[in-house]
């Protein structure tokens, strides 16, 4: 049987593949069953402990967070807000907290509850135990505020270049859309 592909075409195309899928973002989500996400009409952007060591990746990963949230259709507040978005990651930019989810701008000291039976098929994001994250990981965790438990969490796994700054912002952009692309949850 004649594919109509010589072996060279065929190589050329699982290579072909093969890199795409290399530069794919990997987005894992999960949420509590009980919440009512209509409810919540405003968040509250924690701020990192420390200032960040790269200011450009940073701040595109502010802005893009902050788009998408507004675009469907949540206000920000300086503080105060229905949830309280924590953003952690680790390449170096800033996001990563040594503190963990305990500082933040709504000036709620406790640690988030998460309580995972209520979560539909999800495993704790990586780095939500203490452990470190892979290179290009952004972990979002949206608290409600009035309870102190965590209503939603996603992470997405992006390889950026920083040889090539503007792919990687717009690779930082893509994932964080596809992230939160899965906010509110469909039930």
């Amino acid at each position: 049987m004649n594919s109509g592909l010589s072996k060279p075409q065929i190589l050329l195309l699982v290579t072909a593949l093969c890199t795409t899928g290399g530069f794919a973002q990997k987005v894992k989500v999960g949420y509590d069953k009980s919440a009512d996400f209509s409810k919540y009409k405003s968040y509250t952007l924690s701020e990192p402990p420390v200032p960040s060591s790269r200011p450009l990746l940073y701040a595109s990963v502010v802005g893009s967070i902050q788009h998408e949230l507004e675009g469907k259709g949540l206000t920000s507040k300086q503080q105060d807000g229905d949830l309280t978005v924590i953003a952690e990651g680790a390449i170096d930019y800033g996001l990563s907290s040594p503190l963990g989810a305990t500082a933040d701008t709504s000036r709620n000291a406790q640690k988030p509850q998460v309580d995972v039976q209520l979560w539909a098929g999800f495993k704790p994001p990586e780095g939500s135990a203490g452990k470190g994250l892979p290179d290009g990981t952004l972990e979002l965790s949206m608290v409600d505020r009035s309870s102190n438990k965590v209503v939603w969490s996603g992470t997405v796994v992006q390889k950026l270049n920083p040889d090539k700054r503007e792919q990687s912002l717009d690779r930082v952009a893509k994932a964080i859309n596809k992230l939160l692309a899965e906010y509110p949850p469909k039930k």
